[in-house]
């Protein structure tokens, strides 16, 4: 449910101008202005990627408890509470001053009943993001998405969404291309009677 807020939210946020319009410095190398958020994706560089993704496995591996005693976590598996994410402050050798969570230490307490209720909230959240996010990618690649069909200049996507690094990697894909022809004929298997 997470994963899909922050994936709406950031759809929507690379749809405004501030984000895809034109920048005085550029955000990366091969900026392109007025894209889809696919597109942009398409453009960062292979290393930017593999930096937010780097990025993302530590977290994920902070958040399931890597490196931890009992003391200060016990996985969701093993009886602790799902989706609590342990605290990050003053963790990677004092580097990290903040918390992901309330950094500034500015919001009120809560009693138990007022965390039950906002954890419904976030899991209802969280299921309506899913269906959001499918369905704002499902009308950039142009299927009828009724609520989405009236907003005008809604962004295309003319590529695969479900190959996120496809040309990152694109020497692969050419290596094993030069493979299968050099190897001889392909055999279907499917026209073997089995």
């Amino acid at each position: 449910g997470r994963v899909a807020m922050a994936a709406f939210l950031g759809f929507c946020a690379q749809c405004t101008d501030a984000v895809k319009g034109p920048h005085p410095i550029l955000p990366y190398k091969g900026f392109v202005e007025n894209v889809s958020p696919q597109e942009q994706w398409d453009n960062i560089p292979g290393f930017g990627k593999f930096q937010i993704l780097v990025l993302i496995g530590m977290l994920e591996s902070y958040g399931e408890g890597a490196g931890m005693d009992e003391s200060e976590y016990v996985h969701y598996t093993k009886g602790g509470k799902p989706g609590f994410y342990p605290s990050i402050k003053g963790k990677a050798f004092g580097q990290i001053p903040v918390d992901l969570f309330d950094p500034f230490g500015i919001l009120p307490g809560m009693t138990d009943e007022e965390k039950v209720r906002g954890l419904k909230a976030e899991v209802n959240n969280g299921r309506a993001a899913m269906l959001a996010i499918f369905a704002l990618l499902s009308a950039s690649k142009g299927l009828v998405v009724p609520p989405l069909n009236s907003i005008p200049d809604f962004p295309l996507y003319d590529g695969n969404v479900m190959v996120p690094f496809s040309n990152d990697f694109s020497w692969i894909s050419g290596t094993a291309r030069r493979v299968a022809e050099s190897s001889g004929p392909a055999i279907d298997l499917r026209a073997l009677d089995m």
